[in-house]
């Protein structure tokens, strides 16, 4: 973590100050709004997601403290464009109200945060849509800075303070199986960049607005895949989104989604498992008012080749590795594949050894591509019959940490 220890401590004194975060309650109305986006294309809206959550009652259940953009207590309203979505609202049309992550988040940070934290939840973006049509400029885009600025202005209104700490991403399907071949990674982080300069400008806060990343899994719906290609196009996108989160100091992990539910196993993901998402995203965002950042995730660190073996070194986070075969169906060598430049998958045993895998080949392993995730059954998704893998990290927050799919290049040791 990019961030100095004692700075980080004072930093979270000071935030813990301002939000009321310790045990103590003043019992009065709340004095600062904590307001956290969903944004991206259809699972970000979550479409298909049977609802899970009573989102007519869901801010008076939290005694107003959970609202949507604006500071309303309507939630589920979705369009592209502020004024479609205003009229929505009035007019109080309940078409595509469905489950999304933001209100099972919202409902963790209400919990989480004192009685004078307000917290703002609401979902943006577009369905089928690709990355290069949701970023700075577009009309998804500018509907995500609007409903900040209108919450932000309500808030100042009422004499609240106004933070964003994150902003949640759910995109990259589109980009997969519609092939576009942009360079996902730079336009993510160009994205971020964008975000955290236009939030900073409407509430002048100088912390930065944080990514929190899922991954994209729906590699089997993409009509070319193959899990053996050397150069696998499909998986470049998890990879990217993978690396931003391990790497870049604006980007935090929330979690992969290969390991839950998907609606009739194909592409969205069902009404309970766009909870279990909004709890993670929920995890990270207390870690990062709270801390600054947040170390969630679990992602290697290291690919070596040792001959015919690799090992793979993982973060250091809390927490034993092990393979689960119980809650993701078990797939072949745990999901985790060696790829030779001839396109070949030469893994043969997978184990863990501490921190780290091993990986048993039937040939050299120097110069191949290791990955983990590149697999299932055409046009599937999800926990049981889709691109999938059973590691995972368990500790005691009672979110496990499953790893996130990647695709990395062996080095020497």
């Amino acid at each position: 973590m990019k961030w100095n220890s004692k700075w980080a401590w004072i930093f979270a004194m000071a935030i813990m100050v301002l939000l009321g975060l310790t045990a103590c309650d003043n019992g009065g109305k709340p004095k600062v709004v904590v307001c956290v986006p969903v944004y991206g294309q259809s699972l970000a809206m979550g479409e298909e997601a049977e609802l899970v959550t009573d989102i007519d009652g869901l801010s008076s259940k939290w005694e107003g403290r959970l609202v949507g953009e604006g500071l309303n207590d309507g939630f589920g309203y979705y369009e592209d464009r502020s004024w479609k979505k205003r009229i929505k609202r009035i007019i109080r049309y309940g078409n595509r109200r469905n489950e999304n992550s933001a209100f099972a988040m919202g409902e963790s940070l209400a919990g989480a945060f004192g009685k004078d934290t307000m917290v703002c939840v609401f979902a943006d973006g577009r369905g089928g849509t690709a990355i290069s049509r949701l970023i700075k400029g577009s009309y998804p885009y500018d509907a995500l800075i609007q409903d900040i600025q209108k919450s932000y202005e309500e808030a100042r209104e009422r004499g609240m303070e106004f933070l964003v700490p994150a902003v949640c991403w759910m995109q990259g399907e589109s980009d997969m199986f519609d092939y576009t071949r942009v360079n996902y990674r730079q336009i993510l982080k160009q994205f971020a960049i964008d975000v955290n300069k236009d939030v900073k400008r409407i509430t002048g806060q100088q912390r930065d607005v944080k990514i929190i990343g899922y991954q994209s899994c729906c590699l089997t719906k993409c009509y070319k895949f193959n899990p053996t290609d050397y150069d696998c196009y499909e998986i470049s996108i998890p990879q990217a989104q993978m690396q931003l989160i391990r790497e870049d100091s604006l980007f935090v992990a929330g979690t992969p989604v290969y390991h839950l539910d998907f609606v009739d196993d194909r592409l969205h993901l069902d009404g309970k498992s766009q909870t279990v998402v909004g709890r993670y995203n929920a995890a990270a965002v207390v870690d990062i008012v709270r801390q600054g950042d947040s170390n969630q995730g679990l992602y290697p660190v290291n690919v070596k080749s040792e001959g015919k073996t690799v090992i793979i070194e993982f973060n250091n986070i809390s927490g034993k590795l092990s393979f689960d075969t119980i809650n993701v169906i078990k797939v072949k060598n745990y999901g985790f594949s060696v790829v030779t430049p001839d396109n070949k998958d030469i893994a043969q045993k997978v184990c863990v050894n501490n921190n780290n895998i091993v990986i048993e080949c039937s040939d050299d392993t120097k110069g191949c591509k290791v990955r983990y995730g590149a697999n299932g059954e055409k046009n599937k998704s999800g926990r049981r019959l889709g691109a999938r893998g059973n590691l995972v990290r368990r500790n005691a927050s009672g979110l496990p940490a499953w790893c996130y799919m990647f695709d990395e290049a062996t080095t020497e040791r």
